[in-house]
């Protein structure tokens, strides 16, 4: 009888770079195709540096991603600026807070139970209160591997 393990990619190259990032400002990554084999699961790693916090903020980046079936048609919201209109039509992955100024954080978030699109966009917000000194979103597959 064959057993199924996982089995994780290497982790990529940025698939988003949020350099100084405006406090309350939303940004996209590039666009990931995930092929025609989409992967069991998807681990995003989020990694972020944030200037010096003030005292009475949220101090959290979150990490949310547009989906599209055909590379064109993507689910709505916000992916620059600092309008928050339709940010509940994103698909939430995630939220990392942070209390030190400038350390780096950084926290993996699996988009396992999200609808299955072969094409994502990954969306960051700073909600920080203050800029980012960096910030990168980096991804893994999950594939499965039958022995």
């Amino acid at each position: 009888m064959p057993i199924l393990t996982q089995a994780q990619s290497a982790r990529s190259a940025a698939v988003l770079t949020a350099g100084t990032l405006a406090s309350a400002t939303y940004i996209a990554g590039s666009v990931i195709d995930l092929g025609a084999a989409i992967p069991l699961d998807v681990t995003f790693e989020l990694e972020f540096t944030p200037n010096a916090l003030p005292s009475s903020t949220s101090k959290q980046c979150v990490l949310f991603l547009k989906m599209s079936l055909d590379g064109t048609n993507y689910s709505t919201g916000p992916e620059s600026g600092t309008t928050a209109t339709d940010e509940g039509q994103l698909f939430f992955i995630g939220s990392l807070p942070s209390s030190v100024s400038g350390q780096v954080v950084r926290k993996q978030f699996s988009i396992a139970g999200q609808p299955v699109a072969r094409y994502l966009k990954p969306i960051l917000k700073n909600d920080l209160g203050v800029s980012l000194t960096s910030g990168f979103v980096y991804k893994a597959d999950i594939t499965g591997v039958s022995t």
